[in-house]
């Protein structure tokens, strides 16, 4: 390593700052002697670091694999962050009681943390929690329908439309099971690592009269736009909303046509079929604009069977 003084003579600069005249110049605490005393340390070093990574890239590999949060090897470590694991293998060095490597695939956890915090965020809230695939009773009358959602792509940009198969034993065609299948494919599109936003229509619509009674734009806007740019929009119940007013269809309809235009998938469960949908929008206001953007977008499938609350009370 060239020493700083000759390096800077060789460029035709000063070796030490320039005092102006008449200024008292403070002695030097440096010699030659402490700086070549602090170069042969700094190679030193540099020495002991290069001999030590040669050492450990020659040690042994233990493996390991982290399934779940609870056996994290940081989870005690205060500056512990989860995004360090995101690209599902970490290594970690030790001297004792040899010199060896463990390679924890952190795969696994990483995912398991990654659905809890979707799911937290999703919209589920008490029962619905439990509601997945996996717990579901499978019978003739969801099999069908449970498959395909748990077939179905995301990625593809389109939407689901499920309604309720009425029959003489159940003509309004509620507790089918429709709000538990968008419970559980809630729960399979976390998994699978992508933001989505569960509501019941009847909620989405208390959460903009509130914005609106706040009298601003903003908080309005804020709703509308959480409900347009999540990823996956699941949306339970649609029909079931009171509306004394066009306001109330107006956002329905600018909520799903924007959508439509980005391409971004949309669920709906309801009991009602399009015709029913586009009556209860109104006919002579956005009935038929939302009915035909969602035929247009949806693929449609029917859930049927008994009521399968008042089956449980039986």
């Amino acid at each position: 390593m060239e020493h700083i003084s000759k390096a800077l003579s060789s460029l035709g600069l000063p070796s030490h700052s320039t005092k102006p005249e008449g200024t008292a110049s403070r002695p030097s605490t440096r010699t030659p002697k402490a700086d070549y005393d602090f170069e042969e340390r700094f190679k030193q070093i540099q020495e002991e670091i290069a001999r030590r990574r040669e050492i450990m890239e020659r040690s042994p590999v233990v493996n390991k694999t982290i399934h779940d949060p609870k056996e994290c090897p940081w989870k005690d470590d205060y500056f512990r962050k989860c995004e360090d694991c995101k690209n599902g293998q970490r290594t970690v060095e030790r001297w004792e009681p040899k010199p060896h490597r463990i390679m924890y695939d952190v795969s696994a956890c990483f995912r398991e943390v990654r659905y809890r915090e979707l799911l937290q965020k999703s919209g589920l809230v008490g029962i619905e929690l439990e509601h997945t695939f996996e717990a579901a009773v499978i019978d003739e009358h969801n099999r069908a329908v449970y498959r395909r959602l748990m077939e179905w792509d995301p990625t593809q940009g389109r939407g689901i439309y499920i309604s309720a198969d009425k029959s003489p034993d159940n003509p309004q065609g509620n507790g089918t099971g429709k709000s538990y299948a968008l419970h559980a494919l809630t729960h399979r599109l976390c998994r699978m690592g992508i933001r989505c936003l569960y509501a019941r229509t009847v909620d989405f619509l208390m959460e903009l009269r509130a914005a609106y009674d706040e009298n601003t734009q903003e908080s309005e806007w804020r709703v509308l736009d959480r409900y347009i740019h999540v990823p996956v929009l699941l949306w339970d119940d649609m029909g079931k909303e009171s509306f004394r007013t066009e306001w109330g269809p107006e956002r329905f309809y600018y909520v799903i046509d924007a959508r439509v235009r980005l391409g971004k998938p949309i669920v709906i469960s309801s009991n009602f079929d399009l015709p029913e949908i586009e009556e209860r929008f109104g006919i002579d206001n956005f009935g038929p604009a939302i009915a035909s953007r969602l035929a247009g977008f949806c693929e449609f499938l029917k859930l049927g069977g008994p009521d399968r609350r008042l089956r449980r009370v039986k």
